[in-house]
């Protein structure tokens, strides 16, 4: 077999000579690969190929004949939408925007539907329930002591640093304390960082149940469903906190009821056997702490005794109603809390509702040391 010669060399005498006027009107030659190949590197045209050999009908020698279904036709491929550019990682996002909003340029563009946020379940298999919810409440009772604190929470963190209360460590802000309680690698804390977790979520109204780690996820949470979580944290032993415990006087003033006179309207009511207690506010508003005995009758007692006066328009909500109104210099002008009879006598409106673990701090020191802390859906008179 010949061998093959090597290709021609390729000199400078193969390539064009061409000129280039200036704009200051000189002319300057350069040297430019020619526009067709010189006649040395011009390759021959292919030889053409052999035919085909014929090609065979049918399926192949020794295999059944294929069936309908086998050599079905294709269906004709389905139009292909033009895919979109590939996106980078920042893109679409302000100076400390959140990923997925859209700023600037990207406004006048059509916009894309939002992305809702996967809700994850909170899962603690490695933690005993039993242990969990001690954690929970002991939690919530800390929480409510101190009212600072509770205070800064509810503030994000924008009154003083927040604090983790089970390790010390400080964090930047509520979801930031959030995901360190829930994502705590130590074990033998791993309870109270996570009754400390549900303690917070409950106080601010969100959703302990699903993974802190998006926003817009643990944080929505209905308003009905919100105040359910809250109220189901009582005081124990049962305790009804009866407000604007006044009586007049012979010269007109009012004064705060006794233990006896309170004891007294409570029989008049239908309720005996309560032990009661007075309170003294900052703003020198008198309540009294109604408590019933330790037990689901006593539970029932005082349910039923808010519920009296939630009927009549005395309840915790009219209350917060009637104190967020200034008072009067005399305090006997308000009809929401003072009725005159027909011979000038005053008598003074009573309000109440059962207390709960959010009403910790408006209790005397003895009372809050005493106070312990149950859920009425998981009530365990044992404990």
């Amino acid at each position: 077999m010949a061998s093959i010669p090597p290709p021609p060399q390729y000199g400078l005498e193969s390539l064009d000579r061409r000129n280039v006027v200036l704009s200051d009107g000189t002319v300057r030659t350069y040297f430019a690969l020619p526009l067709e190949p010189p006649p040395q590197l011009r390759q021959p045209l292919p030889l053409p190929l052999p035919p085909f050999p014929a090609r065979q009908l049918g399926p192949p020698v020794g295999l059944p004949p294929p069936t309908a279904e086998r050599w079905a036709p294709m269906r004709p491929p389905a139009a292909l939408l033009p895919m979109p550019a590939p996106k980078r990682k920042w893109e679409g996002q302000a100076n400390g925007s959140v990923p997925g909003e859209s700023s600037g340029r990207q406004q006048q563009q059509k916009p894309e539907e939002k992305r809702v946020a996967k809700q994850v379940k909170v899962e603690t298999p490695d933690v005993d329930a039993k242990q969990l919810k001690s954690s929970f409440l002991k939690m919530v009772k800390l929480m409510n002591e101190n009212a600072e604190q509770k205070k800064n929470y509810r503030a994000n963190g924008k009154i003083s640093q927040l604090k983790c209360t089970v390790c010390g460590r400080d964090s930047i802000d509520l979801h930031s304390l959030l995901n360190h309680l829930y994502y705590a690698k130590s074990a033998e804390l791993r309870a109270d960082h996570l009754g400390l977790h549900k303690a917070l979520c409950v106080l601010m109204g969100w959703n302990y149940s699903v993974d802190p780690v998006h926003k817009k996820a643990y944080q929505t949470l209905s308003t009905a469903d919100a105040e359910a979580n809250q109220g189901d944290l009582i005081l124990w032993p049962p305790t009804v906190i009866i407000e604007n415990t006044y009586k007049s006087k012979n010269d007109g003033q009012k004064d705060g009821m006794s233990n006896k006179e309170m004891e007294g309207k409570l029989r008049e009511m239908g309720f005996a056997g309560a032990s009661v207690k007075p309170l003294s506010g900052k703003d020198g508003q008198r309540s009294m702490l109604v408590k019933f005995a330790s037990s689901l009758a006593g539970l029932s007692e005082a349910e039923r005794l808010a519920q009296s006066l939630e009927k009549q328009g005395h309840g915790r909500a009219e209350w917060y109603r009637v104190r967020s109104v200034p008072p009067s210099a005399d305090g006997g002008n308000n009809p929401l809390l003072v009725k005159v009879g027909a011979k000038g006598e005053r008598t003074w409106v009573l309000y109440g509702y059962l207390a709960t673990a959010w009403d910790l701090d408006a209790l005397d020191l003895e009372s809050k040391q005493n106070a312990v802390i149950k859920s009425r859906k998981e009530l365990d008179l044992s404990e």
